[in-house]
């Protein structure tokens, strides 16, 4: 949940693990940030129906699918584990780190639960998760896990580990199968949604241009996007039976079809100002947004909650995210630009061969 595609206001272009920016990905992260919070914090439909799982789930999807593009891109493009890992974990460690004293403050977590959280594995000691703050945050236990086995591989094998992606999907995915898992929080269980992401930067840097190709049609573009998202939506229910096993899948179609779409008013959309601004804050609403439906925020009847509270809710959780990426992650994000800068001399792609 907590790699961001890289946006307009991220590294410079000297910096050697940059990403060439994508518009539209800031479209489909907050997309994916939108579908989350909608889930957790709104009634979507009678409880029979089960939209809020399906919903939170495609939000979930997306997440872990940009975050495997990201993560792939940026080791294909810079290996070095050291620069890698200081940019990940400054990335995701001190907004968490601060939610979690903010709840120590608040509701006297015990220094196990802290700590578990800490270690990103309460998605296996699942202490503290369930019907509190805490229960969104087993998504960073599965993204750092990824982290982890990416960095370890790397060091051997250097750049080309990004294939490992590939394999590696298959045999988590078989293993879901074997195990019944539509859907699981657990890492070796979770982790083919990110890894999906992974593959999809690979097809896109050797198969881009002929994708843009393909869709260059409008109605080809049409017809490929609705059935992706319709399978794609019925991968993310329980009564979809075993399309949930191609989730990870159809995801990164979703987000391939609309990384290489021509089709201006969907562009025109995804490529806004105000998708960019939720884009950029995403992480933050993802990590506070659990604390602004806690405690009182949640007490009373429906019309109380969700027509009164609600909106306060809405209200406080974007003045804490854009106070928490501006103020307080945005400096650590700098930190490790500054500590991981020689390094990126070190690991620069060569100049792009002249043409003229």
């Amino acid at each position: 949940m907590t790699a961001g595609l890289q946006t307009s206001s991220g590294a410079p272009a000297e910096d050697s693990t940059h990403i060439p920016y994508v518009p539209a990905l800031d479209g489909v992260r907050a997309l994916s940030i939108c579908l989350v919070m909608a889930a957790h914090m709104l009634p979507l439909g009678p409880k029979s129906l089960e939209v809020n799982a399906m919903v939170a789930k495609m939000g979930m999807s997306l997440f872990f699918c940009l975050s495997g593009f990201l993560i792939i891109s940026m080791i294909r493009r810079n290996p070095d584990v050291v620069t890698f890992l200081t940019r990940r974990v400054l990335r995701i460690v001190p907004a968490l780190a601060m939610y979690l004293l903010i709840l120590v403050l608040l509701f006297d977590l015990s220094g196990r639960v802290v700590l578990i959280n800490l270690l990103f594995v309460n998605n296996y000691f699942t202490e503290g998760l369930t019907g509190g703050p805490l229960g969104h945050l087993w998504s960073l236990s599965v993204e750092m896990g990824f982290y982890m086995a990416i960095a370890g591989l790397t060091l051997f094998l250097g750049s080309r580990s990004v294939w490992l992606v590939l394999p590696a999907a298959l045999i988590v995915t078989l293993i879901r199968i074997d195990a019944g898992a539509y859907v699981n929080i657990k890492t070796h269980l979770r982790v083919d949604e990110i890894l999906s992401g992974g593959i999809l930067a690979l097809v896109a840097q050797h198969y881009g241009n002929r994708i843009k190709a393909f869709l260059a049609p409008t109605h080809r573009t049409l017809w490929m996007l609705s059935i992706t998202t319709v399978l794609w939506v019925i991968s993310c229910r329980m009564d979809g039976g075993a399309l949930n096993y191609l989730r990870p899948y159809l995801a990164a179609g979703f987000v391939g079809i609309v990384m290489h779409c021509q089709w201006q008013p969907l562009l025109r959309l995804l490529q806004s100002r105000i998708a960019a601004y939720i884009a950029n804050i995403s992480y933050a609403l993802y990590i506070y947004h659990f604390l602004t439906i806690s405690g009182w925020m949640n007490t009373g009847s429906d019309w109380e909650r969700y027509l009164l509270k609600r909106p306060l809710s809405f209200a406080l959780l974007l003045a804490l995210a854009h106070a928490s990426t501006f103020w307080w992650e945005h400096p650590w994000q700098n930190l490790a630009k500054s500590l991981t800068r020689k390094r990126q001399k070190k690991y620069a792609p060569p100049p792009a061969p002249r043409t003229d």
